[in-house]
């Protein structure tokens, strides 16, 4: 894992994101890369959001409205790095890089990025969805890190998707695939 968090320090350097996040300003805000970013309770996100939305939907479409709101996120995730003129085949390794030592959703680490087969693999550890189920005394899902993953690979091949997760032996493994 040491080596995964150096190398993934190092693509940040190199693509000019290697600045810490600052702490709360005067107004509220927290800015990084230019952009405001918010912290949640996994106590709650997304548990609990989950549960008190499955009482108006039901469990399921509750969701895959995590899975949803994941997806378009992760289209403009892939955008963002776009915009900051990173190149499209580096942007899976520039976001779990990202994610890995700014967002607390867990560190993620690419077994397979295959655009030409149109499959995109990757081990999640200490998945933070996953953490709150479990915490909930619930089975660990993977929504919203699936639907993120699955939005930036569609929009990266612009074609459809499908997307899954598996929760095996305290690691969360997502397979996005070209449909």
């Amino acid at each position: 894992m040491d080596s995964l968090l150096k190398r993934y320090e190092a693509i940040l350097k190199a693509v000019g994101l290697g600045e810490e996040p600052k702490k709360t300003q005067e107004n509220g805000e927290i800015k990084f890369a230019g952009k405001r970013w918010i912290m949640m309770n996994v106590d709650a996100f997304p548990s609990y959001m989950i549960k008190s939305t499955a009482n108006i939907m039901g469990e399921r479409m509750a969701q895959e409205f995590l899975y949803w709101f994941g997806y378009t996120y992760g289209e403009k995730t892939l955008e963002t790095y776009q915009n900051l003129g990173v190149p499209t085949e580096q942007i899976p390794e520039v976001v779990a890089a990202f994610t890995a030592f700014f967002t607390g959703w867990g560190i993620p680490e690419i077994l397979e990025f295959s655009p030409e087969r149109g499959r995109l693999l990757v081990k999640l550890h200490n998945d933070f969805e996953s953490a709150s189920a479990i915490m909930n005394n619930e089975k660990p899902t993977n929504n919203f890190m699936r639907g993120v993953l699955a939005g930036m690979f569609a929009k990266a091949l612009n074609t459809k998707v499908r997307a899954t997760s598996e929760y095996k032996d305290g690691v969360t493994f997502i397979t996005v695939e070209k449909r």
